[in-house]
């Protein structure tokens, strides 16, 4: 499968889709949440440019 053809924008809502999915693994937290936990940090807003 080619990603040639894929937005940017539509590869940032697919990250977004699955980090913001709860795991078993996680103890049925999110990824987000278990990396803001962990380093104090909202990943949500990594790569958002703020002028």
């Amino acid at each position: 499968m080619s990603l040639v053809n894929v937005a940017c924008n539509e590869v940032k809502i697919a990250v977004n889709k699955l980090n913001s999915r709860p795991r078993k693994c996680l103890g049925f937290k999110t990824p987000y949440q278990v990396f803001f936990e962990r380093t104090g940090i909202d990943a949500r807003q990594l790569g958002v440019v703020r002028l």
